[in-house]
């Protein structure tokens, strides 16, 4: 009889946590599977999406589309009126900066404002969305979600080189405007519902991000953690729902039960990590195979006299790391006729082992042995110009089999045995399961339900996240809890409009886009002349009298420095590469959980091991010395300059003026040039280069508000 793995114990924090909420709540009812509160019972975020009217309003030639129409009865309600259009220089940078994380080139500012057409801005916006550098803006949106990294976490933080395929999933499916219902498909089951699929391979990477410890010999323990993490996320971005708390016990403000929360985690059960998942367009391609086999060939007598000195050391080496096992982990290995369960906890063993190993076993090579070693080594390296250098392997998941270990409530593996199921609070059927022959069909069952445009939650989470990436905050602000302790809608019955029209369009993310910023709401100044009186009635803009005024994200910020200095590189996918030493899109820049990215880091990235539904926008000293001091700003000033120098013959006066359309997309007004000469003569009279001069005043553009602010 084997020992039985140990039951994980929660996480001290969390446990702190909810019984802090818990001795502060007042419950009207507890919230049992067939016990609801009649508040719960009516709140909004469960009831079915309607097909809202489009309201008349008194105003009725300023809406553009529906969207207008339900902002200005709102605003009419309250006293308000919008703010008039933003100028057409102003809209071309918001709508690129929006939509491309980049400023508009001074080509492409000309081009708009002598466009004299009627749809010259739908003309832009359509321009915008065909753009590859639509995805890689977007995406990023989208890793914040779903807390993509390249590394692990925890103490080691090792680098996972395959990770990347994930985030160029993401940005083509953007790209190619893949329906939202597929996209959420792939990820959550692409192995069951999409098996020869490359997409689906790689977008099962999602049920890979969680952080990992490569060094944590209960299996167990780890385990559990690690499907409650992806429970987790999994609810705060599909749902928009924080479940977490209903781990150790019912939910003390959401009807969401503690059985609930298992029901919802055990559509995970029977997943397990695997490595050796190849895209079909690589290893089915005529090219790469027959390269592989050359160079398989011109070095089968290196590995063969290689084999024998690493399988001794790895031995040895794996020996050293399964004593550090838990005995039950020891017997589990030990046995081929496993659980589910037990199967599970030895594929997610063996990784562990295999990982620790392949690092550490060149260690037990010695004496002749390792002069052999080093000597094959040198050899083996003379022809990797022969080699392929897409192996093609994804970082992935399938179901352990076609049946699922045993789900229990708090994985108390002596307790309440569990079914995968929906929310109580939603009164739908138990789910039924199509097992294929290596997977249960779980997973499957989930996205399903996911994508059904009946579902309550998941229609009105995306549009509110497309509607907070546009505006900054969404119409439910708190875009990752719409329950209780989140915040209410703003405009309840646009959302629903939005939700509803999202599905009816086949959840085209770029037809919302269009919609949404096509309207006259989008297209507001952001500071109106006179405003006094709207921000004594609504100070926060609640109910969009004006445009937000947003601040650069890190990753516009750096983009766009690289983009007015001239230096961008706009090469797209392929392993993630240092921020120290790339000039590509930030998207692109190696996300290390535990090495946070240096010059973005000051302006509010997200922590990697969490879900990050809203970015920071803190305002601190750092930032400011990062960017007026900061050896990497002062390069990109420098750059800026020499690009700005680079024409002979060229007055000063046009050399400002091309500065100014580089960095604002505009030309400076009398007293912005004058001021610019009169600083380049005062730093010639103090004998600094005529080079230097112009880099200052380069540095200085680039840290004023106008460039830092979006709008």
């Amino acid at each position: 009889m084997r020992n039985k793995a140990p039951v994980p114990y929660p996480l001290k924090g969390l446990v702190i946590c909810c019984a802090l909420f818990a001795s502060i709540a007042t419950l009207d009812a507890k919230k049992t599977d067939d016990s609801f509160s009649e508040e719960d019972q009516s709140y909004w975020a469960f009831q079915a999406i309607e097909s809202p009217l489009v309201p008349e309003t008194r105003n009725a030639s300023w809406p553009r589309n529906p969207i207008d129409a339900f902002v200005l009865a709102r605003l009419e309600t309250h006293g308000l009126q919008p703010s008039p259009e933003a100028t057409r220089q102003s809209l071309i940078r918001r709508v690129s900066l929006d939509l491309h994380g980049v400023p508009p080139t001074v080509a492409e500012v000309d081009a708009f404002l002598s466009d004299s057409s009627s749809n010259a801005y739908e003309r832009l916006i359509d321009r915008l969305l065909e753009s590859p550098r639509y995805g890689e803006r977007y995406a990023r949106h989208w890793l914040d979600l779903v807390r993509y990294a390249d590394s692990d976490g925890f103490k080691s933080d090792a680098l996972r080189p395959n990770a990347w395929r994930y985030r160029d999933y993401v940005i083509e499916s953007f790209n190619e405007n893949k329906p939202y219902a597929r996209f959420v498909k792939e990820q959550i089951a692409g192995d069951e519902l999409y098996p020869d699929s490359d997409d689906a391979k790689k977008a099962t990477g999602y049920l890979r991000l969680w952080p990992y410890e490569d060094n944590q010999p209960d299996m167990s323990r780890h385990w559990e953690a690690t499907l409650d993490d992806i429970a987790d996320v999994s609810g705060d971005v599909f749902l928009g729902l924080s479940m977490k708390c209903a781990r150790c016990h019912d939910h003390k403000f959401d009807p969401i039960s503690q059985k609930d929360y298992y029901r919802f985690r055990a559509f995970f059960s029977a997943i397990s990590p695997w490595e050796e998942i190849q895209l079909n367009s690589i290893v089915t391609n005529e090219t790469y195979i027959e390269k592989n086999l050359a160079w398989e060939k011109m070095t089968a007598g290196i590995h063969a006299k290689m084999a024998p000195i690493k399988d001794k050391a790895v031995k040895t080496e794996w020996a050293f790391f399964r004593k550090k096992l838990p005995t039950y982990m020891q017997e589990i290995l030990d046995t081929e006729d496993r659980t589910p369960y037990e199967e599970q906890l030895a594929r997610f063993g063996l990784k562990m082992l295999s990982n620790r190993s392949a690092k550490t076993f060149a260690k037990h090579i010695k004496g002749e042995e390792l002069e052999q070693w080093q000597e094959l080594k040198k050899e083996l390296k003379t022809f990797d110009h022969f080699k392929p250098k897409d192996l093609g392997q994804v970082s992935a998941v399938r179901d352990i089999g076609a049946d699922a270990p045993r789900a229990y409530v708090n994985s108390d593996r002596d307790g309440e045995l569990i079914k995968p199921g929906y929310l109580s609070i939603l009164d739908i059927a138990d789910p039924t399961f199509e097992k294929r022959q290596n997977s249960t069909g779980q997973r499957a069952e989930l996205a399903r339900w996911l994508t059904d445009g009946e579902n309550p939650l998941s229609g009105r989470v995306i549009v509110n996240r497309i509607w907070q990436w546009h505006f900054g905050t969404g119409i439910v602000a708190s875009s990752n809890d719409f329950g209780h302790l989140g915040q209410q809608p703003t405009h309840p019955e646009l959302l629903d409009w939005l939700a509803r029209k999202f599905v009816e369009q086949d959840w085209d993310m770029k037809a919302m886009h269009r919609i949404i910023m096509t309207s006259s709401t989008y297209r507001q100044a952001t500071v109106p002349e006179d405003f006094a009186e709207a921000e004594i009635i609504d100070q926060d803009n609640h109910f969009l009298w004006r445009m937000p005024v947003q601040r650069m994200d890190a990753e516009q910020l750096r983009d766009s420095m690289l983009f007015v200095s001239g230096e961008i590189d706009g090469s797209m996918g392929g392993p993630a590469v240092s921020e120290e030493k790339t000039n590509r899109r930030s998207i692109y820049v190696q996300n290390k959980r535990n090495k946070l990215m240096t010059m973005m880091n000051a302006f509010d990235t997200p922590d990697f091991h969490n879900s990050c539904p809203t970015r920071d926008t803190t305002t601190t000293p750092i930032q400011a010395l990062t960017l007026l001091n900061g050896q990497w700003s002062i390069t990109r000033a420098e750059r800026f300059a020499d690009r700005v120098l680079e024409d002979e013959g060229v007055s000063a006066s046009d050399r400002i003026a091309q500065a100014y359309r580089f960095a604002f997309g505009r030309s400076p007004s009398i007293e912005e040039l004058e001021s610019a000469r009169t600083f380049l003569e005062y730093a010639h009279s103090k004998n600094d280069s005529r080079r230097t001069a112009w880099i200052d005043l380069c540095h200085v553009l680039l840290n004023t508000n106008e460039f830092l602010y979006i709008n």
